[in-house]
């Protein structure tokens, strides 16, 4: 009768102790995906192909691709939402925290780089052009610009394209190009200015301008490189997203050097800017690299 009491009481400890070891099993598997945060991307609407919204869990264009690459990675560490807004309300969102994360065709800045964190490994290399009309051989450059007295196409002031100009004159006094600024203008309307001869050129991305004219064929070409930037991603600045962007910078270097990024970009622009020779790199690409 002992013995069985006995029995009866170690089995049913033993129980209760099995019970436990679920319940703090399930509670762990609880804990660990609660660890799980929700990283809100956003990108400007009108900005095909680097971003096609097709729902808030699902991201399409270059950089669609790029980012489902890095969620497969850090599924256990991030879940990445995505929405697109217009253009000037993409930097009021990530500087007030709505969003985490901006994508889009945004160059470095040393001015936004004061606002809002930035990647340290480029999401791509933007070749910047003139833009002249295909009949106009006598604008190859920034300077021949300025000796022919040409008329470039006005440029936003927090555009970095605009203090590439700046620097130029700052650079170049005897061969200085007019610098007018202005608000945003979209590319079709930007070519026909060009066409049309109200300007006689616009600096411009080599990817950008091969995927416009699929759509546009203007009479258009372009110069040889005036600068090489780099492209990255913009995060809202505070304690919390530091991690967020070294563990998404780890996985744009791999997807570099793995040749991922590369065939995204033939894939979805037309050319590979990662291993093209390019004519000229700029200093603003060297100091961004010595920032890093």
């Amino acid at each position: 009768m002992k013995k069985s009491r006995l029995s009866l009481i170690a089995g049913t400890a033993v129980l209760a102790l099995f019970l436990a070891s679920c319940g703090k099993s399930g509670t762990a598997s609880s804990t660990s995906s609660s660890k799980v945060k929700t990283v809100q991307i956003v990108g400007p609407s009108a900005s095909q192909p680097y971003q096609i919204y097709k729902s808030k869990d699902k991201l399409s264009g270059y950089n669609g691709d790029i980012l489902a690459a890095i969620q497969k990675d850090l599924k256990n560490k991030y879940k990445f939402q995505y929405q697109v807004t217009e253009a000037n309300s993409v930097f009021v969102g990530l500087q007030s925290g709505k969003y985490d994360l901006a994508v889009g065709n945004y160059y470095y800045s040393t001015e936004r780089a004061k606002t809002y964190d930035y990647s340290r490994n480029p999401t791509l290399l933007s070749d910047l052009r003139l833009v002249v009309r295909k009949d106009d051989n006598k604008i190859t450059d920034l300077a021949s610009l300025a000796k022919t007295n040409g008329k470039l196409e006005p440029i936003d002031v927090a555009d970095p394209r605009y203090g590439i100009v700046e620097n130029w004159n700052k650079q170049h006094p005897e061969q200085k190009v007019t610098l007018k600024s202005s608000g945003f203008v979209d590319t079709a309307n930007q070519f026909k200015d060009i066409v049309n001869k109200q300007y006689d050129a616009i600096l411009y991305p080599r990817t950008n301008f091969d995927t416009a004219q699929k759509k546009l064929n203007e009479p258009l070409k372009l110069s040889k490189s005036i600068a090489v930037f780099p492209v990255v991603y913009y995060y809202h600045k505070s304690s919390t997203s530091t991690q967020l962007r070294k563990d998404i910078d780890k996985e744009l270097l791999k997807l570099r050097k793995n040749g991922t990024l590369a065939k995204l970009s033939q894939k979805w622009l037309g050319s590979d800017p990662f291993t093209a020779k390019n004519d000229r790199v700029t200093d603003v690409t060297k100091s961004y690299a010595q920032e890093k």
